[in-house]
């Protein structure tokens, strides 16, 4: 698996090769170099090894799987960051491999103050981490390996995330292809969506990197904010809110007609929240004066970036490091919970903020009548235990993984408790901006390198969800 990550790395560079090739921006050897031996080792790797993958995967372990996920992702990211040294973006492999994990794993930390000032081959490659790590370098490899059988459906298995079945097709194969094709149909509609509405070519094609992986890079310092354009805002809310839903609703809207998908318990969860969360945040502007005499203006900055945090994007057009404390705590609350469970978004999932609070009124109930028999139900299905029990200790692992790392990054004097608290936030939940000093407005760059190595393992536990990584570090996993 690991000579096919390098060799997808290797053809994935000669897009941005490209970029700079036609803008003449002269980082085209931050690329070729890196691609020619990526390509050359991993096409090596491939053939060496044709046809003991697939009988190796029949058999696959779960130690096999776990570390051939996580192994991945790492890979990905220490040598995504390699034309960021070369280019001289970055003097240090931590601060390359930071915002390549931050690429991959699409949560859009930077550690760049002025990224006007790089070149637009850079910022191409920059958003493509993104969209190459927003549907999962574990699908798109199962998507073009199809005879490796019941090992590929491990490995979609580690890397998909939420309680949430990981096929809806008979194959594994055409399970992933069918995610690939309603990520590409995603992100060519919103191409098309931001030219209609006025954006440039290249500047269409890098947002919409950055929308449908809900990672949120932007080829500008100001984020969204630069083109102050409300049809341009129009489109990514509606994009940002898309990418937030699991692709099974789409797919089985489109597949099989059935119209009452939309009617998942999730999906109405999630659009309630996300509806209720705008106009409570835009009320709470306007009460307080954030927006006084502008509260049209106050709606459309509250349901941007409500979007945005909700589906841990990560895009920015207003300061909310200055809003009003109740609305950024509701902004803090929404990173956790994240977007629907099979999407690209992060956060902890709405499905499963469904079960952990349905399981805390279930108790209580339970207190109050200790003989009345309450099985827990999703609408008509009940929720089999052992699916409860692994929300619950996912949750309870969630918030101990967010103590632990914000102690850890608080060592730092630099950093105050809102912005030690909401960088991890920010980095677990894979949503970008944070608070304080790692702000809207502001970038990672304040971090010291103990900092930002911890960020950068919060990273990758968010985006594979904690067990995956964990259960490497279990001395039973690595028994005979």
């Amino acid at each position: 698996m690991s000579a096919g990550v390098v060799l997808a790395l290797g053809l994935a560079l000669l897009s941005p090769l490209g970029v700079s090739l036609l803008y003449g921006d002269g980082s085209w050897a931050s690329f070729l170099f890196p691609a020619a031996a990526m390509i050359a080792i991993g096409g090596a790797g491939l053939y060496a090894t044709r046809g003991l993958a697939a009988r190796k995967l029949e058999f696959v372990s779960n130690r096999d799987v776990y570390l051939s996920v996580t192994l991945a992702w790492v890979l990905a990211a220490l040598l995504g960051g390699v034309p960021f040294l070369l280019d001289g973006t970055f003097g240090s492999p931590l601060d390359s491999t930071f915002e390549a994990m931050s690429g991959f794993t699409t949560t859009g930390a930077t550690l760049l103050s002025e990224i006007e000032a790089e070149t637009p081959s850079i910022l191409f490659w920059r958003s493509l981490t993104q969209w190459l790590g927003g549907i999962g370098i574990v699908v798109l490899f199962v998507a073009v390996a199809p005879t490796l059988g019941t090992g590929a459906a491990r490995l979609l298995g580690a890397e998909v995330s939420g309680p949430t079945r990981t096929r809806f097709t008979p194959r594994i194969a055409d399970t992933a292809k069918a995610l690939v094709g309603i990520y590409l149909a995603l992100s060519l509609a919103e191409v098309v969506a931001l030219l209609l509405a006025g954006m440039g070519l290249y500047d269409s094609v890098v947002h919409t990197f950055a929308t449908v992986a809900t990672g949120g890079f932007s080829p500008r310092t100001a984020s969204i904010g630069f083109y102050d354009s409300v049809a341009v805002e129009a489109v990514l809310i509606v994009f940002m809110a898309l990418s937030g839903v699991s692709f099974s609703v789409y797919y089985l809207l489109y597949s099989r007609r059935r119209l009452d998908a939309v009617l998942d318990r999730e999906l109405v969860t999630y659009l309630l929240i996300l509806l209720g969360s705008i106009f409570f945040v835009w009320g709470i502007l306007v009460l307080q004066g954030d927006y006084a005499g502008e509260p049209a203006r106050g709606l459309r900055d509250a349901a941007f970036t409500v979007t945005s945090i909700i589906t841990t994007t990560g895009f920015v057009t207003a300061d909310f490091d200055g809003w009003d404390t109740a609305a950024k705590l509701t902004l803090v609350l929404l990173m956790f919970v994240g977007g629907c469970a099979g999407s690209t978004a992060g956060g902890i999932k709405v499905i499963r903020a469904i079960i952990v609070f349905r399981t805390v009124f279930q108790d209580v109930f339970r207190m109050v009548h200790p003989q009345a028999v309450t099985p827990l139900r999703l609408g008509r299905q009940i929720v089999p235990e052992a699916v409860r029990l692994a929300v619950m200790g996912l949750f309870a692992a969630w918030m101990l993984t967010f103590a632990a790392a914000t102690f850890l990054v608080s060592i730092q004097e630099e950093l105050d408790l809102v912005s030690s608290a909401t960088a991890v936030a920010a980095t677990l939940n894979v949503v970008g901006p944070g608070m304080g000093a790692v702000g809207a407005t502001e970038s990672y760059e304040v971090v010291n390198s103990f900092g930002r190595l911890v960020l950068t393992g919060c990273m990758l536990l968010g985006r594979l969800e904690l067990f995956t990584v964990f259960a490497l570090l279990s001395p039973a996993l690595w028994r005979r």
